[in-house]
């Protein structure tokens, strides 16, 4: 089985322009996480989605999905409460997993809800590099010079670019490989874990990249709700990027 995860817990506490979490922002009358769950749909590839949120929004969840999901996808959807950190948001989807029967060859692929322009190439190619692979992760090279800075206030140091990548998500594993991986942290590596591919790093478990797509943004900006709504937009109107919506 391919089961698709949409990681919706956060407050998004960066945005200054509205006053919810960015994922339930609205574009065009549309949430920003119903864009997102609706492209993992639109694939046809998941046998299950499972959308982590936290408590406090399970009615508001419930109620978007019965107001934008057709009844036969909403089958396949499952709401589970989210954790305090992102690990623990995991830890809760992964239990809620093993209730099924689990094979040697199903995936995970794991989704930030506001990457909402996240590509049917990119989703595809996420599960058959963690088919593959065992693990993945979508990535971009970086174009901008990069600059490493202490305290923020002089440049110390600039590495070569040519090394450097921008990791995005989905993050995909081999299902039962990622239960091993996360299982095997200690407390003290869940404390730091900020990104989904650390639970391959801190076990030394390779993790390949597939090639993402600038287009893959995280939502993170009061500028990122500006684009993203001048993507939408455009697209609602008959604008010609194909990749969005």
């Amino acid at each position: 089985m391919n089961y698709g995860v949409i990681l919706a817990g956060g407050k998004g506490t960066r945005i200054k322009k509205i006053n919810i979490p960015k994922q339930y922002y609205e574009i065009n009358g549309i949430p920003i996480i119903i864009y997102t769950l609706r492209k993992m749909l639109s694939i046809k590839a998941f046998d299950y989605i499972y959308i982590a949120i936290d408590n406090d929004y399970y009615g508001v969840v419930n109620n978007y999905l019965n107001k934008f999901i057709d009844k036969n996808s909403l089958k396949k959807i499952k709401i589970v409460t989210g954790g305090k950190e992102r690990i623990d948001t995991i830890h809760n989807v992964i239990e809620e997993i093993k209730k099924n029967d689990i094979s040697d060859n199903d995936v995970i692929v794991i989704h930030d809800a506001v990457r909402p322009f996240v590509t049917e190439r990119i989703l595809k190619d996420s599960i058959e590099g963690a088919r593959k692979y065992g693990a993945c992760v979508a990535s971009v090279k970086v174009s901008d010079t990069m600059l490493i800075s202490t305290n923020g206030e002089y440049v110390e140091k600039i590495p070569d670019r040519n090394s450097i990548y921008k990791g995005q998500s989905p993050d995909s594993f081999n299902l039962k490989k990622f239960i091993e991986l996360e299982t095997n942290l200690t407390e003290e590596e869940k404390k730091i874990i900020v990104g989904t591919s650390q639970i391959c790093t801190m076990n030394n478990y390779p993790i390949r990249m597939i090639e993402g797509d600038n287009i893959n943004f995280k939502i993170t900006s009061d500028s990122d709700i500006d684009l993203a709504e001048n993507i939408i937009l455009s697209s609602e109107r008959g604008g010609k990027n194909e990749k969005t919506m």
